[in-house]
């Protein structure tokens, strides 16, 4: 029987849900695919529409589960079988205050759990409606224990699997190798973990009654299948893709980053199998190296030994290996053109700087210059071995201690490759995760108010709606559209940079995260394990990367969502219920 008098209260209900579902987009979204968009694998545009189509599918399939719990495991609804439209105001002030502050977090740029929100909400009516009875109190105590759990736990997952990947992928002179063996292993578990998720969390809205058991199997097997296909086309792929580039940017023209023309130069092989070019100096290339080589030509030289680098001119041309000017390895040998005739050879001084055009992007020509590398020269036959960093300093200004120098560690180009789609594989799991769990929040109390309605009881016996999961699906990517950069821009860039070797690994980590911990019963947040996965990961890359003054403010944010959301709540309850109510 439906309560035609309080149907002013359901349209009510209707436009705050969609702003609520909004807000949702604004601000939870950013945990799938902030890291994606940091670390420059997808742009804005592309993220957005991607989270779209994930996050409306997760939405549909998965979030009916997830709307029992926010329905009815909150708060007792037994208690409201007399005063059905007590708690279908409340509903309407649980949207209101959620809501609301997750719209100023979004403004201020916090990544903050929705999930938190609607609970403190939830409990926030209802102290007001009937006061501390039927409350679920337990509730409350898990989600402060969140607070510690889910970026403790998560940031040590996430800082373990980065190490394991710096050891023996990142800091190896030659990553590929390794990375390209450790393809099929990375994609098998990243495909484990999230079918496994999604099967456990999904598998009794599509009518699939499975054992824990089955689950795991079934998502084992289609782990060791998507791994066999990996290793068998895409690791192939992988490295004449790889070669290709590399064999591009040895024999083909490359950008200059200083002039913003191309160059072209002469090349020849030596006996070593290391490709040379000669360089002239009436050529637009020497204009550039003379960018990244600082000369010291003063009377007052010091040997080369005391200086500890050097590079080797004859006459008026640099002979140099290709790598040290396209930027490919990091280590590489510079040798005089005619090594036999060193007495010929004039000394210049310079740390050299490797650059790939893809790999580094400089401001400016002065913040190109002020920028700190380390070179490791070694003199051999009629040549100079150095192993080459990434920036250059000017060698007049006083160096830091190098145990203290904290250097920002990039991708190169083939990494980059590499762990491209990874990230973006792991981004659209956890979008579709994301939305099969969080369109609860915007959705779960329009669900109960609608189903209050339309059967005049609190104990809903029908199963969530689907068009309904669907309208909180189209009110996220709403938010999403118009209002997520804010907090994209926290979690991708702001908080700490991001590459995409540590972008896959914040995200795989914080998945199993989750995943494990939702089975164990330890309460975790989507949004606190993601934050969590970030600062770790940063701090290990560099100590001084991670802006602590932007996580001590996600924290503050964190701490005050349930009473801030529950005081809102509770406020326009008191308003409804002495206001309102009385007089309809």
């Amino acid at each position: 029987m439906a309560l035609n008098e309080y149907l002013w209260m359901v349209i009510l209900g209707f436009i705050i849900a969609f702003i609520l579902a909004f807000s949702v987009g604004a601000n939870d979204v950013a945990n799938s695919f902030g890291t994606a968009v940091g670390s420059g694998v997808v742009t804005l545009r592309q993220a957005c529409i991607l989270a779209s189509i994930f996050e409306t599918t997760g939405s549909v399939l998965l979030g009916a589960k997830v709307g029992e719990t926010i329905r009815k495991g909150i708060i007792d609804v037994n208690l409201y079988n007399e005063t059905v439209e007590t708690l279908m105001a409340g509903e309407v002030s649980a949207m209101v205050g959620s809501a609301v502050w997750q719209l100023i977090a979004s403004f201020l740029r916090l990544p903050i759990s929705g999930t938190h929100c609607i609970v403190g909400a939830t409990i926030g009516f209802s102290l007001v409606a009937i006061g501390t009875k039927g409350v679920q109190w337990m509730e409350l105590v898990k989600i402060v224990a969140s607070w510690f759990i889910s970026p403790l736990l998560s940031g040590f997952m996430s800082g373990m699997l980065f190490v394991l990947i710096r050891v023996f992928i990142l800091k190896k002179e030659d990553p590929v190798p390794n990375g390209l063996r450790a393809l099929p292993v990375f994609y098998a578990a990243t495909i484990a973990i999230n079918v496994f998720s999604i099967m456990y969390t999904g598998a009794p809205v599509l009518g699939l009654v499975l054992p824990l058991w089955a689950i795991a199997l079934i998502s084992f097997g289609v782990a060791l299948l998507f791994a066999f296909f990996v290793w068998l086309f895409v690791c192939p792929w992988m490295r004449r893709k790889i070669a290709g580039r590399a064999l591009s940017m040895t024999h083909g023209s490359v950008k200059s980053p200083i002039s913003n023309g191309t160059f072209g130069f002469d090349s020849h092989r030596r006996s070593d199998g290391h490709v040379y070019h000669t360089v002239h100096k009436d050529s637009g290339l020497y204009k550039d190296l003379l960018h990244r080589i600082h000369t010291d030509r003063g009377p007052d030289e010091r040997p080369a030994q005391e200086n500890n680098y050097r590079l080797l001119r004859r006459n008026n041309s640099y002979t140099c290996y290709t790598a040290a000017i396209c930027g490919m390895p990091v280590h590489s040998t510079f040798k005089a053109a005619d090594a036999a005739a060193p007495e010929d050879s004039e000394k210049l001084v310079g740390d050299t700087v490797s650059y790939s055009k893809k790999r580094l992007r400089y401001d400016s020509y002065s913040s190109y210059c002020n920028a700190v590398a380390e070179a490791e020269i070694e003199a051999e036959e009629g040549g100079v071995e150095m192993k080459l960093a990434s920036e250059l300093t000017d060698p007049d200004q006083p160096r830091e201690d190098p145990a203290e120098e904290e250097k920002e560690e990039k991708d190169t180009a083939e990494v980059h490759l590499l762990f491209h789609f990874l990230q973006v594989l792991t981004a659209c799991f956890g979008s579709f995760a994301h939305g099969g769990n969080d369109v609860s929040n915007a959705i779960g109390p329009l669900v109960a108010l609608w189903l209050i309605y339309e059967q005049g009881a609190v104990l809903q016996e029908a199963s969530t709606p689907v068009w309904l999961l669907f309208y909180g699906g189209v009110g996220i990517c709403t938010g999403l559209w118009v209002w997520g950069r804010r907090v994209i821009q926290t979690m991708g860039k702001d908080l700490t940079p991001i590459t995409p070797s540590s972008g896959f690994t914040i995200e795989l980590a914080s998945a199993f995260t989750v995943v494990i911990a939702s089975n164990v019963g330890l309460p975790v947040s989507t949004t606190h394990c993601k934050v969590g996965s970030v600062v770790a990961v940063g701090w290990i890359r560099s100590r001084k990367a991670v802006d602590w003054r932007l996580f001590r403010n996600i924290f503050v944010a964190w701490f005050v969502t349930v009473p801030v959301a529950g005081l809102f709540s509770a406020a326009i309850m008191a308003l409804l219920m002495y206001g309102v109510l009385p007089y309809v």
